[in-house]
C-alpha cells in the first residue's frame, strides 16, 4: 500500500495539487503536513497520493451495517465540521481565501450554529473586499453567542475600517465587558479615539493596555501622538523615545518625534491632525530653539537610514528645513518622498513656494 513517510504529490478530487508528507490516514481522513502545518482532507476528497488512487470507502448491505454507517456518519459530521473549520482556517492563513470560504461554507453546512465558522468566514470575505458579507459574519457568530469577545472585535476593526467610529468603539468596548484584559480591544478603541480627535479617551486606553502589558513599543507610540494632539509635546516625547527604546527601528516614533521636537514651545500645537497617527507630518512648524532642531534633524536622519525608502521621514525634514529658511534641502526632500511615490501635503508645497519663490 502507501508509503505515508515518502508521500509527496495528494491530488485532491478538485484537481489540486498538494506537496507535502502523509502523516495519518484512516477510513474518514488524510492528514498531511504541509510547511508544518497539518490539514486535514476526507477521505472521499483526496484523489490519489503519489500517482495511486485511493480505494472507495467500504459498503455494507446488511441492516446492521446500514445503521453502523448512518452513526458513523452522524459522528463524522460532528467532527467533520471542526474539521473544515481547520482546514479553512489554515487556507486563510494561506491567503487563499476563496478555499477557506468553500471549507467554512462546508462546515456550516454540517454544523449551522458554528459561530467560529461564521467569524472565520466573515474575516475571509473581509480581506477579498466582501465587506457585506462579512459583517453578516459576523452578526450571525455574535447572535449564536452574545459573549464572544473575537466576533465583537473583529467586527469592531470592520467598523473602524470604513470610518464607523462610534461603532467600532461600542463593539471593542462589548469585547472588554466580556474580557477585561482584552489588549487589543484597549490599544485599537484607544486608535480610534485618537481618529476621533478624543486624546484624553485615547490615553485613558493606551494607560490600561500599559497596566497589562508596559513592553508593547507601540502603545508608547500612540499615546504619543494623543499626547501630541492634546499640545503636550513634553509627554509626546517621552513617549516616542520609550518606543523608540523598546523597538530602536521603529521609525515613526523617530519621525514623530522629531517634529515634536519641532513644535516644543510653539503656540499653535493644537492645529495637529487627529486623523493620523502622523499627526504633526501634516502641519506647519515654527521654532527657536536650536537644540531641538538638532534633535529633529537626527531624528529624520536616523528614520532614513534605518529605511531609506520612508517618505515620511524625507517629508518631515523638508519641513524642519523649510522652517529654518533651508530652502534647497527642503526641495531637495519633497522630490525624494516624491520618487518614492508619496503625495506631499498641498500645504507643505504651497508654503515652500511661497518662501521660496520656488514652483519645485
Amino acid at each position: 500500500m502507501y508509503n505515508f513517510a515518502l508521500a509527496e504529490i495528494i491530488v485532491l478530487d478538485s484537481g489540486e495539487k498538494i506537496e507535502a508528507n502523509v502523516i495519518k490516514k484512516d477510513d474518514k481522513v488524510v492528514v498531511v503536513d504541509y510547511k508544518g502545518a497539518a490539514i486535514s482532507y476526507f477521505t472521499f476528497e483526496v484523489k490519489s497520493i503519489d500517482g495511486e488512487p485511493l480505494p472507495p470507502p467500504k459498503t455494507t448491505t446488511s441492516t446492521q451495517g446500514t445503521k453502523d454507517k448512518s452513526a458513523e456518519i452522524a459522528q463524522m459530521n460532528v467532527v467533520s465540521a471542526e474539521e473544515y473549520l481547520k482546514r479553512g482556517v489554515t487556507y486563510y492563513s494561506r491567503g487563499n481565501f476563496d478555499q477557506a470560504i468553500l471549507d467554512l461554507n462546508k462546515a456550516l453546512k454540517v454544523k449551522p450554529d458554528f459561530p467560529e465558522a461564521y467569524l472565520n468566514r466573515g474575516l475571509a470575505h473581509i480581506n477579498k473586499g466582501n465587506t457585506e458579507q462579512a459583517f453578516l459574519d459576523y452578526n450571525k457568530a455574535i447572535e449564536l453567542n452574545p459573549k464572544y469577545e473575537e466576533a465583537y472585535y473583529v467586527r469592531g476593526l470592520a467598523h473602524a475600517g470604513r470610518g464607523e467610529f462610534d461603532e467600532a468603539i461600542s463593539d471593542y468596548g462589548k469585547a472588554i465587558e466580556t474580557n477585561p484584559q482584552y489588549v487589543q480591544a484597549y490599544l485599537n478603541r484607544g486608535f480610534v479615539y485618537v481618529n476621533k480627535g478624543v486624546p484624553e479617551q485615547a490615553i485613558a486606553d493606551f494607560n490600561k493596555v500599559l497596566k497589562i502589558n508596559a513592553s508593547i513599543p507601540a502603545v508608547y507610540y500612540l499615546r504619543g501622538v494623543a499626547y501630541a494632539n492634546k499640545g503636550n509635546l513634553a509627554q509626546a516625547i517621552a513617549d516616542y523615545s520609550k518606543a523608540i527604546e523598546l523597538e530602536p527601528k521603529y521609525v515613526e516614533a523617530y519621525t514623530n518625534r522629531a517634529l515634536a521636537y519641532l513644535f516644543k514651545g510653539s503656540l499653535d500645537q493644537s492645529k495637529a491632525d487627529p486623523n493620523s497617527p502622523k499627526a504633526f507630518v501634516n502641519i506647519g512648524p515654527t521654532y527657536n530653539n536650536k537644540a531641538d532642531v538638532e534633535h529633529a534633524l537626527s531624528d529624520c536622519a536616523k528614520a532614513i537610514d534605518i529605511n531609506p525608502k520612508y517618505a515620511e521621514g524625507y517629508i518631515a525634514r523638508a519641513r524642519i528645513y523649510l522652517a529654518g529658511g533651508e530652502y534647497d534641502k527642503a526641495w531637495t526632500d519633497v522630490h525624494k518622498a516624491e520618487e518614492l511615490e508619496t503625495k506631499v501635503n498641498p500645504q507643505l508645497l504651497d508654503e515652500l513656494k511661497r518662501a521660496s519663490g520656488r514652483e519645485k
